[in-house]
């Protein structure tokens, strides 16, 4: 058995279909439209690399084998296994028959195919003209790597570990290369003490070739370790961007509504900071430390005295230091919420820039800027002008490393001549210096350790947060038609608040349009929250097609219920990317269809590049009411059974509302359309309309029964009304006049 590098690229459809059989036997449930849409797999040829990442991302650890005819026999405990054929396909290898009259058979499934036809025999003959011999092997992960262990200290240690490899090809450099800057160090012994005193000039040349050479190599060692250093480093970044972009998009939505933008932004920056230390100055000081060992046994060859007082000095230096460690630590913090409040201020700002511009409140937002700026610069002064302290108190045992050790070494030579030749304590001082300065470097990174625990704590509150329970792979993937319940269902934003939903009961018919009516405040928007999963701490029962809304797959979920809100983001991009971002393989005549169902075609084909118009960001080259229709598009591409139009017209011209009200009932064709608004006219032909007020079920029934019977309805419907009734009443009376 040995391992062999599979093909560059595989086709998709086929790999997905064999993998969804054998995730399905390992218990994880998925389909192959949502591997596409989840993996952006829209070619039909992709590298196979980029299939088995993800697969490892779907918690499956993966083996690659290849197996001759002779060798088939080892397979037998990693089956079922994927099976790769000469052509790039793949098949299921399902079992191998030793003892059959033909001899050995391996046994495979196409999934494609029926049981009958899908069952195919393999004897070698047929093997070794089919099949490749390249096996996936697949199983369950159940121990925690560590991208899934909490962020900490040791966790970024780990990713550093990773590149052990790279670490110990590093470290070797370093080595090398205090070879190299010892030895000039003995050349220079060599020069004052022999080439000086004897006139020796060949001695000299010997040396001078020497450096030169010393100096080529270190050139090309420092190169080499340099560039292994920013390998390593690039190779952190990389899967410290994969994990944190991860983490985030785990993240249920209530942690963003509960945090603001400015605040997760300079959080989560703080990643960086950290990168830099253990990959920068960490590790460089560590590498150094090898340095240390290599020459202090040397320092105390030279004179155990001096080399004690070198010790004793960088000791004192590391007290000095610990001791202020805490208090610096503590004003620390004060700098993090401080630079934390003026980022909040400024990433608030540009996000708000029009209404800032509309109110003509620069001024006060400036004021505000100078505020935060004024209080950050206060609290990184107070951290500096105690840093001062430290650094100044250890100025002096760092100077006395080297001139104190010179000194001391004078007054030896002086009492005994023999202990130092001039040459040698020029090379002890030099050498003291070389091994002093990381340990003096380690003694001050204390101070550093303790920014970078505070820039940890505030990274871990952001990844660390509880991810949002999808169940994906684990929940209940069966159809879903529209149906929905809701039975007692209570529900908080937060402990303590008032319920948003009280005793919530009612059903909305599969396949049926269900309008959602109320005043502010009243839980309209709350129970499509809930029906989207968005929500699941409450209480009682919300059942899609009998199925409880806790057992439900999310992402099976969110991708059968279209949702159109109030205010829509699109993405950067063209109409065409945007309009089929949820279906990556979507074709050009779905993407016009949609757009002809959400009346988003006529200013489309206005445009001067058409579908292919890019936006620019938050789509500001287009009306409100045009960026509406494309939010419609957007939610139709999947053809999802259930579409949620949550206040979707509200933005829309008078123009715009008649044309997606006119194309309603298409688009409600075969699908449970749940409109919630409190423009009444939107409601009219639904089915049934739900009033709600305070939470609670006020009524349920159709436009005519509740503009008879419900006060609420009828009040807010003649409202509504009344004003156009009255302007026209002008009308007539100024025409009479």
């Amino acid at each position: 058995m040995q391992e062999e590098v599979l093909y560059d690229s595989v086709g998709v459809s086929d790999f997905l279909k064999v993998f969804v059989n054998l995730a399905a036997r390992l218990g994880l449930e998925t389909t192959e439209n949502e591997l596409r849409r989840a993996y952006t797999l829209a070619s039909s040829h992709v590298p196979l690399n980029t299939l088995l990442g993800m697969v490892s991302d779907l918690g499956l650890e993966i083996g690659r084998v290849h197996l001759s005819w002779d060798e088939m026999g080892q397979l037998k405990g990693g089956l079922p296994a994927m099976l790769t054929l000469k052509d790039g396909s793949f098949l299921i290898a399902e079992g191998v028959l030793e003892d059959t009259p033909q001899g050995r058979i391996l046994i495979a499934q196409d999934p494609a195919a029926s049981d009958e036809e899908g069952t195919i025999a393999f004897d070698q003959q047929r093997f070794e003209r089919l099949c490749s011999g390249d096996f996936i092997l697949l199983k369950r992960k159940y121990r925690l790597d560590d991208t899934q262990r909490p962020f900490g200290l040791m966790w970024m240690v780990a990713q550093l570990m990773v590149e052990r490899r790279l670490v110990r090809d590093i470290a070797i450099a370093s080595i090398i290369t205090t070879i190299f800057t010892f030895m000039p160090i003995v050349l220079m012994m060599i020069v004052m003490d022999r080439v000086l005193v004897n006139h020796s000039y060949s001695t000299l040349t010997v040396v001078a070739v020497a450096i030169a050479l010393l100096i080529v190599f270190e050139m090309a060692i420092g190169y080499t370790r340099r560039l292994f250093m920013e390998v390593m480093a690039t190779r952190i970044d990389g899967r410290l961007s994969i994990f944190l972009f991860e983490r985030l998009v785990s993240l249920p939505v209530e942690y963003f509504e509960r945090n603001p933008t400015g605040l997760i932004q300079s959080k989560i920056g703080k990643l960086w900071q950290i990168r830099n230390f253990l990959t920068g100055k960490l590790l460089q000081t560590f590498l150094d430390l090898v340095v240390v060992v290599v020459i202090l046994p040397i320092l105390f060859f030279f004179n155990w005295m001096l080399t004690g007082l070198v010790l004793l000095l960088v000791l004192a230096i590391s007290a000095i230091v610990f001791v202020f460690a805490k208090p610096i630590g503590r004003r620390f913090k004060d700098v993090i919420l401080a630079e934390q409040r003026k980022n909040i201020h400024l990433v608030e700002t540009i996000y708000g820039i029009r209404t800032i511009k509309s109110l003509a409140i620069e001024g006060r937002r400036r004021s505000e800027w100078d505020v935060k700026v004024a209080a950050a610069i206060e609290a990184r002064f107070k951290v500096g002008q105690l840093a001062n302290i430290p650094q100044t108190l250890t100025v002096p045992f760092e100077k006395l490393i080297y001139s104190g050790s010179f000194l001391l070494g004078a007054y030896l030579t002086l009492q005994d001549p023999s202990t130092f030749m001039p040459g040698a304590l020029m090379a002890f001082m030099m050498l003291s210096n070389r091994a002093a300065s990381p340990l003096v470097q380690l003694a001050n990174m204390n101070q550093e350790l303790g920014e970078i625990r505070e820039a940890i704590q505030e990274v871990a509150s952001v990844v660390n947060s509880p991810p949002e329970v999808t169940r994906i792979g684990s929940g209940l993937r069966q159809p879903i038609h529209g149906n929905i319940t809701f039975s007692e269902v209570n529900f908080r934003y937060a402990a303590g608040a008032p319920l948003a939903l009280s005793s919530a009961s009612f059903e909305i018919p599969a396949g049926s349009i269900f309008g959602i009516m109320g005043r502010s405040g009243s839980g309209k928007t709350t129970i499509t929250r809930l029906l989207q999963g968005l929500n699941l701490h409450y209480e009682g029962l919300v059942k899609v097609d009998g199925m409880d809304l806790r057992e439900i797959d999310l992402q099976h979920l969110r991708t059968r219920i279209g949702v159109v809100a109030q205010e829509n983001f699109l993405f950067s991009g063209s109409i065409r990317e945007n309009i089929g971002i949820a279906k990556p393989g979507a074709t050009f005549s779905e993407i016009v269809r949609v757009a002809q169902l959400a009346g988003a075609e006529e200013f489309i084909e206005r445009l001067p590049r058409g579908y292919d118009t890019v936006l620019a960001e938050g789509a500001a080259n287009l009306s409100g009411g045009q960026r509406q229709r494309l939010a419609i598009a957007r939610a139709l591409i999947l053809d999802p059974p259930i579409l949620i139009l949550d206040e979707a017209t509200s933005a829309l011209d008078a123009e715009s509302e008649a044309i997606i009200n006119a194309n309603l009932l298409r688009i409600a064709q075969d699908r449970t359309i749940i409109c919630v608004s409190h423009r009444l006219a939107m409601l009219v032909n639904a089915d049934k309309i739900l009033v709600m007020e305070k939470g609670q079920v006020n009524d349920i029934g159709s436009h005519d029964e509740l503009v008879h019977r419900n006060e609420i309805y009828k009040h807010m419907w003649f409202t509504q009304n009344r004003p156009s009734e009255g302007a026209a009443g002008a009308r007539i009376s100024i025409a009479r006049a």
